[in-house]
């Protein structure tokens, strides 16, 4: 049977620990799986140790400021996240969606898609302030 408060839990950590400023990368083992981590992410390789690399950098380009929604069916859970990346010429902010695949109380897939959110609405569509941000 699928625990989907847990699994929610189990993805908000992860984002939290791993994502976000102040988080504690170290524990990233206790969310993603050590067997098995497909990244579909062209800039991190597979595993958990790449991942944690990633996170543990200590000017982080990318950096996520809260999980705005998150919905899961199944072993699925799908995250829209306000992020700021930072590339060296200045903060961006972004619209983040990830999808987490989960076995065995652990994630064993993950996907990913971000958008830039405009300075200004620009068709009072998905970057409506008043929508999700």
């Amino acid at each position: 049977m699928i625990k989907l408060e847990e699994n929610k839990g189990i993805v908000r950590n992860l984002i939290r620990d791993g994502l976000m400023k102040g988080g504690d990368p170290s524990r990233l083992s206790q969310y993603i799986s050590e067997e098995q981590y497909i990244q579909h992410n062209s800039e991190i390789a597979d595993g958990l140790d790449s991942f944690q690399q990633f996170a543990s950098m200590p000017n982080r380009p990318l950096n996520y400021d809260e999980i705005v929604l998150m919905v899961g069916q199944g072993n699925f859970l799908a995250t829209l996240s306000r992020a700021i990346l930072d590339d060296g010429n200045g903060a961006q902010e972004y619209a983040q969606v990830d999808l987490f695949r989960i076995e065995n109380s652990k994630v064993v897939e993950h996907w990913y898609n971000a958008e830039p959110v405009p300075e200004n609405d620009v068709n009072s569509g998905k970057f409506n302030p008043y929508s999700f941000f």
